[in-house]
Formats: structure tokens, C-alpha cells, sequence
């Protein structure tokens, strides 16, 4: 019964003790300080600091030139491809024809009856 009475009593100290709180005032220019922070420029992250670095015309036009340069070498390359299967098949057309690649002792045709 004596806990309880204890626990009463320091119920209604502390509750006694919230009579004179009042509101909590800022101190004065705190609203002030507040926003010119909030809109202090803030540490960029990885993602702020690659946009900005590829956002640069120097970097921009780097890779487009790049770009553009692995572009035309695909192409050249493809060129040079195609004029060497061209001659590829007419060497192989060739050697159809004439069947030079056959070693064989059978004839594919019969010239006499």
C-alpha cells in the first residue's frame, strides 16, 4: 500500500511540475538561420557530381567525337569485309564451276554412251 501511495505521490509532483511549462520560444532570427541553411548549397553526391561532369561541353563533345569515330571505323571495316567476301565468292563460283575442288577418280558425268 506504501508502494502504491509512493507512486501517487510522484505522479502528482511531476504533474505539478508541468503547471508552470510554458511554450517553447525559438531564439530570436532562428526561422532565419533555418531557411538560409535549408537552401545552403548541400555536398553533392556520386550521381549530382557525374551528371555535372558529363554535362561539361567538353567532356559532351569528347564523346561524341569518340562516338562518331567508332562509328566510321565499324563502317570502313565492313566495307573492306564485304569487297573480300565478294572476291571469296567469285573464287568459289570459279572453282564450281570448273570443279577444281573435286579429287575424286569418279566421273560426275559420262561423255560417252
Amino acid at each position: 500500500m506504501k508502494q502504491r501511495l509512493d507512486i501517487q505521490h510522484e505522479t502528482e509532483q511531476t504533474m505539478r511540475s508541468l503547471d508552470g511549462a510554458e511554450r517553447a520560444e525559438p531564439a530570436p532570427y532562428f526561422y532565419t538561420r533555418l531557411m538560409a541553411r535549408m537552401q545552403q548549397a548541400r555536398p553533392a553526391d556520386a550521381w549530382d557530381r557525374l551528371i555535372a561532369l558529363i554535362t561539361r561541353p567538353s567532356v559532351a563533345i569528347t564523346a561524341l567525337i569518340l562516338v562518331l569515330g567508332a562509328n566510321g571505323f565499324m563502317f570502313v571495316s565492313q566495307l573492306n569485309n564485304s569487297t573480300e567476301l565478294v572476291e571469296t565468292t567469285r573464287q568459289q563460283t570459279f572453282a564450281d564451276e570448273y570443279q577444281l575442288g573435286i579429287n575424286t577418280f569418279y566421273e560426275y558425268e559420262k561423255t560417252e554412251p
